[in-house]
């Protein structure tokens, strides 16, 4: 008799520009230092796919909702925005939140510039559930935000990052 099990998927978008959004409370602030920047951590995502899957919308164009975004030239993986990643989606799993504020206040674009990344222009995208690097990009796409964000033509490098179910993904130009 083989028995199977029901997989649960929760999948929970929200996404961030440096434009004022609607943002969740995090718990209280905690005081958090990141004195190096070359520290080590287990990213497991698929670069490689990821960057031909976003770049594959990029270099056609897509509807994000009822708005045409142009094709726009291809993202490049940049380690400091994962690293930023990386933190952010840790910092979410250790402490029971999901926000695009940081428990010490800190906002995407201070994350990505306490990793040594001098921003001209970023953005942020979350996701939360038990997903795939395909069912994550399908799964942003098909959110006119987060679509728009990844199609900002203001940006041309990118990094995701999990941390058990937790995906944060910048996006930005220096």
């Amino acid at each position: 008799m083989r028995c199977t099990i029901p997989v649960l998927m929760l999948f929970i978008l929200a996404g961030c520009s440096k434009e004022p959004l609607t943002i969740m409370n995090p718990p209280a602030k905690v005081a958090t230092a990141i004195a190096d920047t070359a520290f080590a951590f287990d990213n497991p995502v698929n670069k490689a796919l990821l960057l031909e899957l976003i770049n594959d919308y990029r270099s056609k164009g897509c509807n994000c909702g009822d708005t045409f975004m142009a094709p726009a030239v291809p993202l490049t993986w940049n380690k400091n925005l994962e690293r930023a990643s990386w933190l952010h989606s840790k910092e979410m799993s250790d402490s029971g939140y999901f926000s695009h504020a940081g428990r010490n206040g800190s906002s995407p674009g201070s994350r990505i510039a306490a990793m040594g990344y001098k921003w001209k222009a970023y953005e942020e995208n979350l996701a939360l559930g038990i997903l795939t690097e395909v069912t994550l990009v399908k799964g942003l796409m098909g959110s006119v935000v987060h679509c728009k964000a990844m199609m900002n033509p203001k940006v041309n490098e990118t990094a995701v990052a999990l941390y058990k179910n937790f995906w944060t993904q910048e996006l930005a130009a220096q």
